[in-house]
Order: C-alpha cells, then sequence, then structure tokens
C-alpha cells in the first residue's frame, strides 16, 4: 500500500478509533493539496495526485495525517503555505477520481 507510510496511517486509525481511507485525486485547481472529510465510520483522505509513480504526495498525507492527530475532521490544505483552510465551501469544485 503505502509502505513507510502505512504504520503512521494504522497508527493514527488506532489513535482515533476509525479507519483511514486514502485516495488520490486529480483536480484543475493547482493550489489544492488534500482535504480530510468525516464520513460515518473513518475519514476520508484525500491528496492531489498528479505524477504516477513520484512520491510527493507523501509530504501531503504525513501532513493531513499529523492534522488529523491534532483533532481535524473536516478540512482543506493549499498550496499557500500549506495553510488550513477550514469551511467546506473552500473544497475544489471539480475533482476527477
Amino acid at each position: 500500500m503505502l509502505g513507510p507510510l502505512e504504520s503512521q496511517v494504522r497508527e493514527v486509525e488506532q489513535q482515533i478509533g476509525k479507519g483511514i481511507v486514502l485516495r488520490g485525486i486529480k483536480t484543475p485547481d493547482r493550489t489544492f493539496r488534500g482535504r480530510i472529510s468525516s464520513r460515518p465510520g473513518y475519514l476520508l483522505l484525500e491528496y492531489r495526485d498528479e505524477t504516477a509513480g513520484y512520491f510527493w504526495d507523501y509530504d501531503i498525507i504525513k501532513k493531513l495525517l499529523a492534522l488529523v492527530r491534532q483533532g481535524q475532521r473536516d478540512c482543506v490544505l493549499y498550496d499557500w503555505d500549506m495553510m488550513l483552510a477550514q469551511s467546506p465551501d473552500n473544497l475544489p469544485n471539480e475533482v476527477e477520481r
């Protein structure tokens, strides 16, 4: 699955008592990095996945996991300093899954 990140994901799942689903997405919003969405029974962590086989997305996943550890359950990360935008209204409009 995630190789070096798999143990971190499992550790956070144990900490929060919910499963975590990771999903790479493609979006035309070049500033979008990732988001956390609370779903019944699990957290969905989506991250911008632009280049197959290149693991720059690991940094985004690590940041999302750190936010989950801090108690975040619904938020969006954008490029500008990896700032946090907590309003669900700030989600990218078009997402290709």
